[in-house]
């Protein structure tokens, strides 16, 4: 069975975040979008950042600017000015915290991405509050995705249960994207799970050959990025839902993946 991951919650409206966030009814990567996704018995996608008292909250982006529509870098904010925060529609709405987070969703399947701030050390430090928090709420089926090889390394040395994920990309896109030549190689054993992650070229990462070679490869998780995820990048399918459909359906078709994170969470839990 395929597990649906919503991206950033069960947001409302459903659809590519560059179209809806200026319609939402519940905004991404709030309480209630978790929830909203864990009744429904899904798993969900978020993002985890360092603040600049050492603490750790749930946001996309490095400020708050897009939420809330006022000033704030969130590693130059402690988290008590963190919390006074309220999204710029919807006032009931705050930026949580991970603990929070975890909280609400023990026993759900978590797929955290790291953030990295200005501090050269918050993508490790990210990492091993999420790990920490995975072992204290029951979580360790999650992933935590994003980490640099470096940083991998280094928390699969103090975490060897965690699942981290590689994100496999058609270039290098970011310091955090690879390509499949490279985790190929010996050293990305330090990773046992696949986040796949088609960017802009349909069909160079998402084909059958492709995750034949990552199931025999790695021994955990494989997950898949659906390309409205990249709306801003102009993946072909990005901006087509009937597009989307055939690839999902094309993709459990294959039997090699365990998820497929998505902006439409409904649809995609019809096929499923």
């Amino acid at each position: 069975m395929i597990e649906v991951i919503a991206h950033r919650g069960n947001f409302l409206p459903e659809g590519p975040i560059p179209e809806v966030q200026g319609k939402y009814n519940i905004p991404e990567n709030t309480l209630e979008a978790f929830k909203k996704a864990f009744q429904k018995g899904w798993g969900i996608e978020t993002d985890i950042r360092l603040t600049g008292d050492g603490n750790f909250v749930v946001i996309h982006d490095g400020d708050v600017k897009r939420f809330s529509d006022t000033e704030g870098v969130i590693d130059q904010m402690d988290l008590s000015q963190i919390k006074e925060i309220s999204h710029k529609t919807h006032p009931e709405f705050k930026i949580p915290t991970l603990d929070q987070l975890c909280q609400i969703a023990i026993g759900s399947f978590i797929a955290f991405q790291v953030k990295r701030g200005s501090n050269p050390e918050s993508g490790v430090r990210v990492g091993r509050a999420v790990a920490e928090k995975m072992a204290q709420y029951n979580l360790k089926k999650g992933i935590l995705f994003d980490a640099t090889l470096e940083e991998a390394t280094i928390l699969r040395s103090e975490f060897p249960w965690l699942n981290l994920s590689v994100s496999v990309g058609e270039e290098n896109y970011s310091p955090t994207i690879y390509t499949p030549e490279q985790v190929f190689t010996s050293q990305f054993k330090v990773f046992n799970c696949i986040w796949a992650d088609e960017w802009k070229i349909n069909g160079s990462i998402y084909n059958q050959e492709m995750f034949k070679k990552f199931k025999a490869n790695f021994s955990g998780r494989i997950d898949v990025i659906s390309p409205e995820l990249h709306y801003n990048e102009n993946h072909p399918l990005s901006k087509n839902l009937d597009g989307l459909k055939k690839l999902w359906q094309e993709i459990i078709s294959w039997g090699t993946v365990d998820g497929i994170c998505v902006d439409y969470p409904t649809f995609l839990a019809k096929i499923t």
